[in-house]
């Protein structure tokens, strides 16, 4: 049996939003993932209030939503700060997205048809003119270039028949993606990742499962030793620049 969850649509995404405090999550978990609210900061009701135009319910909501999705993180009884980005929650995310991804791919691939195998054709040919293009911002062509590549992967997984596994997936893309935004100059995409996802997806064409699997893990590990590097060196001690003055004595001092 083959089930059909219609085209993937990734969160906040080109959806209507049934209540203010569902737009309101959507914004705001855009604005945290993208970076545009900053690792750790604390986040003020009355500076989202006037951003947004909301009142305090929809914020305070949308909030502890949020920290149940790891994004905010609850600061004693002084509110919320942006989850900080650390080494040691990137080595789980990237390994549970191995895992979960692995498995939503093998399941889709058994499933998949040819209105399956086209979709992900076509997500991956978008995805590409992302790449492409050069009339884009900076900031247009890091959200447009997610966008584009959550569409992909999840053309990829959409016939994995199950909701669960497609949302525990979704939710670890989603915190993986704010380390990706800390280091990715999104307007040169380096030439290797787009064949890795042209190899991932030639291979799920082919319904060669094992070895789609296998890529794809490299191709999401590859990502994380590169989130790593990154963290290591913009976490690491900055070398002070001082110079030591000289005694003016003129003795030798031993240390």
């Amino acid at each position: 049996m083959t089930f059909d969850w219609g085209p993937p649509v990734r969160i906040g995404s080109n959806r209507e939003h049934k209540t203010l405090t569902d737009a309101t999550v959507d914004r705001l978990r855009e604005d945290i993932i993208s970076g545009r609210l900053k690792s750790g900061a604390k986040v003020k009701s009355e500076d989202l209030k006037g951003l947004y135009g909301v009142g305090t319910s929809p914020i305070r909501e949308a909030l502890f939503q949020l920290a149940s999705e790891g994004l905010v993180r609850a600061d004693g009884q002084r509110g919320f700060r942006v989850a900080e980005l650390n080494q040691n929650e990137l080595l789980e995310i990237t390994d549970w997205r191995a895992r979960l991804e692995g498995e939503a791919l093998r399941r889709s691939i058994i499933n998949g048809d040819v209105n399956w195998e086209a979709n992900a054709i076509a997500a991956l040919h978008r995805l590409r003119g992302v790449q492409t293009s050069r009339d884009l911002s900076k900031e247009k062509a890091a959200d447009l270039w997610e966008e584009r590549h959550w569409e992909f992967h999840f053309a990829l997984y959409s016939r994995c028949g199950s909701p669960w596994l497609l949302r525990f997936c979704e939710l670890l893309i989603q915190n993986g993606e704010r380390y990706r935004r800390a280091f990715v100059e999104y307007k040169s995409i380096d030439q290797s990742i787009t064949q890795e996802h042209e190899a991932i997806l030639e291979a799920a064409v082919k319904r060669d499962h094992v070895k789609a699997v296998s890529i794809l893990d490299k191709h999401i590990r590859h990502a994380g030793d590169l989130a790593q590097k990154y963290l290591e060196k913009s976490l690491a001690p900055k070398t002070s620049s001082a110079k030591v003055k000289p005694h003016r004595s003129g003795r030798a001092r031993s240390h």
